[in-house]
């Protein structure tokens, strides 16, 4: 038997408002997601140790890897530190952004510095309520000192004073680019140049405790927080030694395992270099897991999203080379998972994602689409995250740009199976061309551009219409 009650005039009344104030509030009240972008530097892709690549230890990234998109073809544009972190916030290429190499004493004079008056990430984030929180190395600002011609004889750290200069960012903990890991230092918030923050222990995990902090203090509106770790940046020695222990006993020939490591002097550094870079590989992960942890413990995990990747790779040998800057694939190629649990289907993603895609992305992704600014050159291509469409990146654009020889450098791109690359010297004459096909050939060891003029001839189209709209001054005497 269905039983009615007459409905009360006034209990309808006010049970309408109450559900409409109640929807309004709810609306309201939804917290934005947080971000944590955390970005260790000279942290190479293959270093990772799901990719069962390189022999090292890395259970907390594999751990977020399961858990998040596994981004397979995330590169660095410019695969060196300060015009990557440029590219990152401003959603920019270089030429755009005028921040095309190191900044430091001897490229000061050209303004290659991050501007004030540039709109960055940051800066929307901060305009949009966010709690913004930077950690670890910056260097993005111009260095104090006497204009040098020489990058080797250059100042390159910097004091960034409160303002504008920090472009939103209204936690800081950072630097501008310093190398000692064992006592690291600091300018915190308000703090200046003549009160410096001395660590006096190993510097990610000192920037883990700060980071650790900060989330446990910011519960009650959306925070994002970057943090830039030194390590496993050389001087790759400077690791404490219980990480050390895990690699000592570990054959050389064992470690640096690749096939393009060739014998001989040429890769003598990277033998006595690489198993304090995997120690430090090793370190920078346990730090990560306890930032992890903590966000986790704080109850914000869910509502977070979690970003790994790195400025750029480093050779360790490879071809006989250290460090950074060329367009093979363990300088070129880097580390990128993205995770946000509910909303994000964990797995890998083939979709080809430059640096500037960054921000467009990730603001979208947190629901400020709109808030995009005008001048950014990267895509939005969160709509890719849960598989690559049709309509998504084909290739992915490298450079090597100095503000001082324009004509000069390296321009090229890579695809889901070739790197190609096409180099001119300061007067902007072609010296060569590199084609690679990665798929046949994964560790780059046979130059192939002779033999295929016809994808060479189509590559370089496809890099000129896309230089085309990003200032770059090689579409000026021709393709």
């Amino acid at each position: 038997m269905n039983i009615f009650f007459p409905l009360n005039p006034l209990f309808l009344v006010v049970g309408i408002l109450s559900t409409l104030f109640l929807g309004s509030c709810s609306k309201k009240d939804v917290k934005k997601p947080n971000l944590l972008f955390i970005f260790p530097d000279q942290f190479r892709a293959q270093a990772m140790g799901f990719m069962k690549e390189d022999p090292v230890q890395t259970p907390n990234i594999d751990k977020l890897a399961e858990q998040g998109i596994v981004f397979a073809n995330a590169v660095s544009n410019r695969p060196i530190c300060s015009p990557y972190r440029a590219m990152l916030l401003t959603g920019k290429y270089s030429f755009s952004n005028n921040v095309l190499t190191n900044c430091n004493t001897s490229a000061r004079k050209y303004q290659n510095f991050l501007h004030e008056d540039e709109p960055c990430f940051s800066d929307v984030l901060k305009s949009n309520g966010y709690s913004c929180g930077y950690i670890g190395k910056w260097h993005l600002d111009a260095p104090k000192g006497p204009d040098v011609d020489d990058w080797r004889n250059s100042i390159w750290d910097a004091y960034t004073p409160p303002g504008k200069k920090r472009h939103g960012f209204d936690f800081w903990h950072a630097y501008g680019c310093y190398n000692e890991h064992f006592n690291p230092y600091y300018w915190v918030n308000d703090a200046p140049l003549k009160d410096t923050l001395f660590a006096g222990k190993w510097s990610p995990e000192h920037e883990a405790d700060v980071a650790i902090d900060f989330i446990g203090a910011n519960t009650d509106k959306p925070w994002a927080l970057f943090i830039s770790m030194n390590p496993p940046h050389n001087p790759y020695d400077q690791v404490p030694e219980k990480y050390k222990e895990i690699y000592r006993n570990i054959p050389v020939n064992k470690l640096l395992n690749r096939a393009n490591v060739p014998e001989g002097e040429q890769s003598n550094t990277a033998r006595h270099s690489v198993a304090d870079y995997f120690a430090c590989v090793t370190g920078v992960d346990e730090q990560i897991g306890r930032i992890l942890s903590a966000l986790e413990e704080s109850g914000q995990a869910e509502n977070t999203i979690v970003v790994f990747t790195s400025d750029h790779g480093e050779m360790m040998g490879s071809h006989g080379l250290m460090a950074k800057v060329v367009p093979y694939e363990e300088s070129f190629r880097i580390p990128l998972i993205i995770r946000w649990p509910g909303k994000l289907q964990p797995g890998t993603n083939d979709l080809h994602i430059s640096v500037p895609d960054m921000m467009p992305s990730l603001l979208s992704l947190i629901g400020l689409d709109q808030e995009i600014p005008t001048g950014v050159e990267g895509q939005d291509l969160s709509g890719h995250f849960a598989g690559r469409r049709a309509d998504a990146p084909e290739f992915t654009l490298y450079m090597v740009c100095n503000p001082q020889n324009a004509l000069g450098g390296m321009r090229g791109l890579r695809n889901d199976r070739y790197t190609f690359v096409m180099q001119r010297n300061n007067k902007g004459e072609e010296t060569g061309a590199l084609l690679f096909d990665n798929q046949s050939d994964p560790f780059q060891l046979k130059n192939i551009a002779d033999d295929e003029p016809t994808l060479v001839k189509k590559y370089k189209k496809q890099v000129f219409d896309k230089i085309k709209n990003i200032n770059d001054p090689w579409v000026m005497y021709g393709n």
